[in-house]
């Protein structure tokens, strides 16, 4: 007499799994919707807990480096105060970027197709990012930032300080 095949039983009883080894079949999970992806890959508030992985800080230093990166070209085109840069980076950071914003709008007034240079600082976006892990809680960032006109270069070292990140060099080309 043949065996009946597995599952055709309704009478049977399921059997336990052996010790040590898991039952089968994955475990139920129930999940929640993704919260929204930022442009450049982090999802935001998907990680509260202190010990990172690897990839979670990659994200963070990424979307860090994009926002900061573009407003220090909107700084330069004269769109956005300089202050603003103040939370993330060092206040000599800060202090460069004003004088040098400062320096531009004076530069600015004396030009005589002002229309024309005004189109030029209009809607930096960024086109390309690349983050590199130099060191533990170090990382160099390498950016496109694209406007109307023209592209700029943006670099900048990004590094943990306390439970928060800052950038610590900024240098728009």
């Amino acid at each position: 007499m043949n065996a009946p095949a597995a599952g055709s039983d309704p009478m049977a009883r399921p059997v336990a799994p052996a010790a040590g080894r898991p039952a089968a079949g994955p475990p139920v999970r129930r999940s929640r919707p993704a919260p929204p992806t930022a442009q450049g890959g982090y999802t935001w508030g998907a990680t509260r807990v202190l010990g990172h992985d690897a990839e979670d800080e990659l994200g963070r230093v990424t979307a860090l480096a994009r926002s900061i990166g573009q407003a220090a070209v909107e700084v330069l085109g004269g769109s956005r105060p300089a202050a603003q840069l103040s939370r993330w980076t060092t206040p000599e950071i800060v202090q460069r970027f004003q004088q040098r914003a400062e320096m531009l709008r004076l530069l600015q007034e004396q030009f005589e197709g002002k229309a024309a240079l005004q189109e030029l600082h209009r809607n930096p976006h960024v086109r390309r990012c690349r983050v590199c892990r130099v060191d533990r809680g170090a990382y160099e960032v390498a950016l496109v930032v694209v406007e109307p006109r023209r592209s700029r270069a943006v670099a900048m070292r990004v590094e943990r300080l306390g439970r928060g990140w800052s950038v610590t060099q900024l240098e728009v080309g």
